[in-house]
Order: structure tokens, then sequence, then C-alpha cells
């Protein structure tokens, strides 16, 4: 593979070290700077995610303010593809029909617009819909 769509729950996992599956992660990030992957996708919102994740980390008392400013900015900084979301009434369909929220259809219809694997750390999205997708993965099977 050389072309990875990620969702919001594996970039998190870059920025805030108690989370579960932090060294998968991180060796997937590594992989990609050292130039083993070609590209890593995201979806526009995912933005939107990563900054409320740090946002509720900083709430919970997880990490401070100024670590929620520099995960930030980290974030900003990786060499990520950031893609437009796809479109809004495709999303809502797939969600319907496939009884999934919103923001998860939205990195599932970028896989499958990119034709490339959609990784989450995402348990209970990879448990509930792996058998119908085949190209979804789940990070804590990365490097196994």
């Amino acid at each position: 593979m050389v072309r990875l769509v990620l969702n919001a729950s594996v970039v998190i996992k870059w920025l805030l070290a108690d989370e579960p599956l932090v060294p998968e992660a991180r060796r997937l990030l590594q992989e990609f700077q050292e130039g083993r992957w070609k590209e890593f996708i995201v979806p526009e919102f995912c933005l939107r995610e990563v900054a409320n994740a740090l946002w509720v980390a900083y709430r919970r008392g997880r990490i401070t303010e100024e670590e929620a400013r520099i995960g930030w900015q980290s974030f900003l900084q990786l060499d990520l593809n950031i893609l437009p979301d796809p479109p809004l009434g495709d999303v809502l369909d797939f969600s319907l029909r496939h009884n999934l929220p919103v923001y998860d259809s939205i990195y599932i219809l970028l896989a499958q617009q990119e034709n490339c694997p959609l990784l989450t750390a995402d348990e209970k999205l990879f448990q509930t819909v792996a058998d119908q997708l085949p190209f979804l993965q789940w990070l804590g099977d990365y490097g196994q």
C-alpha cells in the first residue's frame, strides 16, 4: 500500500500520549516520515475532529491549554493530503443505508472515492462494518 485514508481516531494518537494504540500509530507515522508511505489522506472534517479531541483532552485535564495548542500546530505541520469532504447528501445516504454516524461515513466515502484503504483506531466502527467494507483496517492490527 502506498496511499491510506486515516480517520481522526488514528491521527489523534500522534498528539495524545495517553491514548490506546499509540505505539502502533507512532510506528505508522514514523514509516510515513521515512517515505514508506506515499500519501496519508484525511477529509477536511478531520481538522474539526482533531481540534475537538484536543479540546476534550484539555477539558478533562489530560493536557494543558499550551499542550493543546502545540498539538494543533504539530498536526498542521504533518504532510497530510487534506481533501474536501464527500458531498453531504451522499454521506447522509450512506449513513442511512448502513446505520452509521455521518462522521464515520465521511471517512468511508472518501476512502471509496480515493480507492484506497481506510485505517481507523475506532474498534467499535471496525467491528460494526469490517465484514461489509473489506478496505477498512483497524490500527490494532497494524504491523502484525
